[in-house]
């Protein structure tokens, strides 16, 4: 199962987001003789949009899928570099024909998405200021 944490904080490594989950699960497998859940990949994504704004999400694979469920359900009250996260099931979506969209569609177009590779993604002042503040 995939899991998309959004806008953790832009100076996380993908090492820190990985223990946080680990951390997690052992909390619920710790017994011994018991199958261990696994993370797959763990990954920072770097979103950019036309106005300049930049957010950056975690994607985690966990196996089996009841774990991944599990660490959904309990992910509550998670914090890292002091900001509060949550988690939700990854949805792989189409994008909808040009010039068509639902109503209640709110992605953005024109998004660019990079994986982070660095350990420490470098973040200007003015992208820091958005992501706080929330100002574009």
């Amino acid at each position: 199962m995939k899991i998309f944490i959004p806008r953790v904080p832009p100076v996380t490594s993908s090492r820190e987001l990985r223990r946080l989950i680990e951390r997690l699960l052992e909390q619920k497998f710790h017994f011994p003789f018991t199958r261990r859940p696994t993370i797959g990949s763990c990954e920072l994504l770097r979103f950019r949009d036309d106005r300049g704004v930049v957010e950056y999400h975690g994607l985690v694979s966990v196996y089996p899928d009841a774990a991944g469920a599990w660490l959904i359900a309990h992910f509550k009250e998670q914090r890292l570099h002091g900001k509060l996260l949550f988690a939700r099931e990854f949805m792989e979506r189409k994008r909808q024909v040009e010039g068509f969209r639902p109503e209640h569609d709110k992605r953005r177009d024109n998004l660019e998405i990079n994986k982070v590779s660095s350990v420490n993604p470098k973040v200007d002042a003015q992208d820091q200021f958005r992501r706080e503040y929330g100002t574009s």
